[in-house]
């Protein structure tokens, strides 16, 4: 058992700030878990105790099964292990309520009624999964469904009698499994309500935000090895009238699912080449370039090219200087419609940088079929350059890759000299971090570049 326990201890622990979207999440999941490992050992071990007192030894063990499960599940969601904990929940509760359901055989007016537990546990297994994969968010309630009705309309075998449930229980019995069959569906439905309520006022909020330009980017400088600022990456922040300012980790994920990312997109293509077109008539900044992520949704659009030569047109940017982030799973798509499109806009003068290169599956063929200009080697590798040996081998190979293919390469997540320098010992000569600057609203940013310069770089 101590073994046991250490083991579950040991499985990675899962956020649960109140100031990250997941965190928040992972909080009512929490609530939600611990509910239902509450009431899954306090009625399991109320019952358990009354079959103990008439020596019904078979469902005394269900009980006694029951209550254990329960344990588990509240000792893995106090360590904050909620994912652990509600896999289990929900594999053990579905198992432990069926096979108690099959000794609640009707008799006379008793109806069956152990089988309302499955409710809760249903609710709660697409609440909990719901961004899950097929098996979690799908698979799973589906089949908690066709136990209910298999239960509810009898066409589930019954065992054999001398297993039945004694009848002087059954009458209370069925009183009880309908308050915590109801209660709990209820506890589950009120949290999904919550939940959906907050979606659902979340991307009002987003749709008004577009209209009342509640939406504006801060830059980040990219520096080369003398230390010169050569260009910017725009990101977007969002300026809420009551809540402040929103994390992109929480609104981003929602755009991108009801569509909203390709208002927002356009906007942001929109701002960058208004900015380009503003540092044209500047001596001291119109040599810098502006990267504006692509999602994969926007990407996807028909028109995406074609749209973008018209903002581009509108604005009087010139071309060479939008350079256009694409990750990874924008590539799943039919690679020779993303070749095309690319194409599309490299004839014009638009430039091209793969993100977060090394962290998805894009093969070497694919790479090289690619009209890309850059790779922007992911900040998780240079996070860990100076005390993994494997990243400092991973950043040197696509530096070699990226040299033979004849590509440019900046690292993301410079934030300290030892990292600069082992960068620069292997030939990586384009950064982006902390150790440079924050991301700064644009008046800063001028401020920076025309007023104070970054620092040179000591070699």
């Amino acid at each position: 058992m101590r073994s046991l326990c250490s083991k579950l201890f040991r499985l990675a622990k899962d956020d649960i700030s109140t100031w990250t979207p997941v965190g928040r999440y992972n909080r009512r999941v929490k609530s939600l878990v611990l509910f239902g490992g509450y009431a899954t050992f306090f009625c399991s071990a109320m019952w358990a105790l009354y079959y103990l007192n008439r020596g019904d030894w078979p469902h005394l063990a269900i009980n006694l099964l029951s209550a254990l499960i329960g344990i588990t599940i509240l000792v893995l969601a106090y360590g904050n292990h909620l994912r652990s904990a509600a896999i289990i929940m929900c594999h053990a509760l579905f198992f432990v309520v069926v096979l108690a359901s099959l000794s609640d055989i009707p008799v006379g007016s008793v109806p069956r009624s152990v089988h309302l537990n499955l409710l809760p546990v249903i609710a709660a297994t697409f609440l909990i999964f719901h961004r899950e994969g097929t098996y979690l968010r799908i698979v799973l309630p589906v089949v908690g469904v066709l136990l209910f009705l298999s239960l509810a309309l009898n066409i589930m075998p019954l065992l054999s009698s001398d297993l039945a449930a004694p009848i002087e229980g059954r009458f209370v019995g069925v009183w009880i499994n309908h308050i915590t069959g109801v209660v709990g569906a209820s506890v589950v439905i009120a949290m999904m309500q919550a939940n959906m309520n907050a979606r659902s006022a979340l991307e009002s909020d987003m749709r008004f935000g577009i209209a009342r330009g509640e939406y504006y980017f801060h830059y980040q400088p990219q520096v080369d090895i003398n230390g010169r600022i050569f260009g910017v990456e725009a990101l977007i922040r969002w300026q809420h009238p009551t809540k402040g300012r929103v994390s992109p980790l929480e609104f981003i994920p929602l755009a991108e699912e009801t569509g909203l990312i390709i208002p927002i997109g356009e906007w942001g293509l929109r701002t960058a080449c208004a900015q380009l077109a503003e540092w044209e008539r500047s001596e001291r900044m119109n040599h810098l370039t502006i990267s504006v992520n692509v999602s994969a949704t926007q990407f996807r659009q028909p028109d995406f090219a074609q749209e973008v030569k018209n903002i581009i047109s509108l604005s009087g940017a010139t071309p060479s200087k939008l350079k256009l982030e694409l990750t990874e799973t924008t590539l799943a798509d039919d690679i020779d419609v993303v070749i095309k499109k690319m194409n599309a806009l490299r004839e014009i003068g638009v430039t091209w940088s793969l993100d977060d290169f090394g962290t998805g599956f894009s093969s070497l063929n694919l790479l090289k079929r690619l009209p890309l200009d850059q790779l922007k080697i992911d900040k998780s590798f240079i996070g860990d350059l100076l005390t993994d040996k494997r990243s400092l081998s991973i950043v040197n190979t696509i530096l070699n890759l990226s040299q033979n293919l004849n590509l440019a390469v900046i690292a993301e997540g410079v934030e300290n000299e030892k990292q600069l320098m082992a960068l620069n010992s292997i030939g990586c000569s384009q950064y982006q971090g902390y150790l440079f600057s924050h991301p700064l609203p644009i008046s800063e940013l001028n401020d920076l570049i025309q007023g104070r310069a970054v620092s040179k770089i000591a070699l």
